[in-house]
């Protein structure tokens, strides 16, 4: 089984990979190398590849093999997502915004937060305003899983980024 905690980049094959589509990749290795992002760890990635935590090392192993992704240097991840009594999802020491945002999302539409996370991660990468990013997911989870889960996760994003 694969370290979950280990921390992963995406190499400048793996972007390639994105756009050209040329190797043959199942669903869960697309996916995996699309989400990689070198903050996270691996075993925080599970659900969007869609498959269980001791999966990962099936699915991340023809990702190194092709040198598409990378261990970063740090090796884990020191900065997780940590879970508190209020509102269950917290920023801990280090900890990227759109990461704890992730961590929201997945708890507020469990099985069905790929497609909001995928958002929030694309507005990351974009560099766009984080609340924007948000309410840009809320709109979609409105639309696509529920309305009032959409409502509970924008309240509670925008309790945590206005923390």
């Amino acid at each position: 089984m694969a370290d979950l905690q280990r921390v992963f980049a995406r190499t400048e094959a793996g972007a390639a990979e994105i756009k050209a589509r040329a190797l043959e990749l199942t669903r869960a290795q697309r996916n995996l190398l699309i989400v990689i992002d070198g903050k996270g760890a691996i075993g925080s990635f599970a659900k969007i590849a869609g498959c269980a935590p001791e999966q990962m090392g099936e699915v991340l192993e023809p990702l190194i093999a092709h040198g598409l992704v990378a261990p970063t240097a740090g090796g884990s991840n020191q900065a997780t997502v940590q879970s508190q009594a209020g509102s269950g999802v917290a920023l801990s020491a280090g900890s990227s915004p759109v990461h704890t945002l992730v961590a929201l999302a997945e708890r507020v539409f469990d099985k069905r937060a790929g497609p909001v996370v995928l958002k929030l991660q694309k507005a990351a990468d974009s560099g766009g305003d984080l609340l924007a990013a948000a309410e840009s997911a809320a709109k979609l989870a409105k639309l696509t899983i529920d309305e009032a889960k959409a409502q509970d996760f924008l309240a509670e994003a925008r309790r945590l980024i206005s923390a």
